[in-house]
């Protein structure tokens, strides 16, 4: 990083390249290159270059982060005691070269995690409540474990999507030619003697409609709050992570990056990580991967030696835990590195928000229906 950029704690993107000229396994990928950068950064990485561990897995890229060390050291963490109870706002700058053992290492003990103290002419942080202060830059930085809520649709786009029924709409059009005679009929230049009534037969037909689109709209929105409830609910739980050097149970939706988290047999695993310690440690990960085989997790200190070594085959060197994998043997501890939006999970979840629009079988099933006329009708000729 250079002197700028280390004045303004601004991550770059850019990283030095390997010394063998092979391609760089923290390169950026298209598309993904704000990942990468990140204003006023106290940690040495950004959650572009972690989300390199994972997607795909990566042992060169753990090499490139200097190993379960240079994490720690970059993350501003330790991997017995895990984050600090009492961290606010961080005060210095850790380099890239710094965590990962290019340049002269600060030992971890000389980087604050308070507020106190700070680089020499830095001014401390407005004051704040303390729940805002709690872990401010970790969260700023890397995100929290939470989804960003996806937008609802309002009532009155229910009530659109509601009036888009064929035969409300057949019911709409014979209302307002049944209202406009019955207009006419009552104030036109020939009209019969009585009670001039003709118009409540085409009023009846707007209000009977009115009521359908209300309370179908009504019962949608109610169902898509109720649902969102209960997804909240879903999602919730507690895990056990280390904070302190001492074992305590958070909501799911509290963990960070550079926590280091309890893995016992059955847990679903919320968040990306590194193996730190374990024993025996298997998971299914056929919801992430699609594969159904059972994968052997390794630490990642025993995976980086193997590699070294060359002892191992590369492709099984496997300290990587994906998010929504589930830990059928084993436990252990293993470090946050991504969350929320961030982790592998996270992006699928995301992606999946995008609407995709009709499958063909689905717009075949619209044609026999009757729903939606067939593209090409057109463009037939009649026989």
């Amino acid at each position: 990083m250079d002197t700028s950029s280390r004045q303004h704690g601004t991550q770059s993107c850019s990283t030095a390249p390997t010394a063998t000229g092979e391609a760089d396994p923290l390169e950026p990928n298209p598309g993904e290159e704000g990942l990468f950068v990140v204003e006023q950064n106290p940690f040495a990485f950004s959650p572009g270059q972690l989300s390199k561990l994972i997607e795909p897995k990566s042992i060169p890229a753990l090499q490139a982060l200097g190993g379960m060390e240079g994490l720690e050291r970059g993350l501003r963490t330790n991997s017995q005691s895990g984050l600090s109870v009492d961290e606010t706002h961080l005060t210095g700058v850790v380099t890239f070269q710094e965590a990962t053992g290019h340049a002269d290492t600060k030992p971890l003990a000389h980087i604050s995690t308070q507020t106190e103290g700070g680089r020499p002419g830095s001014q401390p942080p407005p004051p704040r409540s303390q729940k805002d202060d709690h872990y401010a830059d970790r969260r700023r930085v890397f995100s929290e474990h939470r989804l960003p809520e996806r937008k609802s649709k309002s009532f009155l786009e229910l009530a659109w999507i509601a009036f888009q029924d064929r035969v409300l709409i057949l019911l709409s059009v014979a209302a307002a030619i049944s209202l406009a005679l019955g207009l006419y009929q009552t104030f036109g230049p020939h009209h019969e003697e009585g009670a001039r009534v003709e118009w409540i037969e085409g009023v009846a037909i707007i209000v009977a409609i009115l009521i359908v689109v209300i309370v179908g709209a009504l019962n949608d929105w109610q169902k898509e709050r109720q649902f969102r409830k209960l997804n909240q609910k879903k999602e919730d739980r507690t895990v056990k992570v280390v904070r302190s050097g001492k074992p305590s149970t958070i909501s799911v939706h509290d963990l960070l990056v550079g926590d280091v988290m309890i893995l016992e047999q059955g847990d679903v695993i919320p968040v990306d990580g590194v193996l730190i310690d374990g024993h025996t440690i298997s998971c299914d990960e056929s919801s992430a991967t699609g594969e159904s085989d059972l994968v052997k997790k390794m630490p990642a200190h025993a995976a980086l030696q193997a590699a070294r070594d060359g002892t191992g085959n590369t492709a099984k060197l496997d300290p990587f835990l994906l998010s929504g994998a589930k830990v059928l043997d084993g436990v252990g501890t293993f470090l946050v590195t991504a969350v929320g939006p961030n982790s592998s999970h996270g992006r699928t979840m995301m992606a999946l928000r995008d609407d995709p629009g009709m499958t063909p079988l689905q717009a075949k099933l619209n044609v026999l229906a009757g729903k939606t006329p067939h593209p090409e009708a057109c463009a037939t000729p009649c026989c």
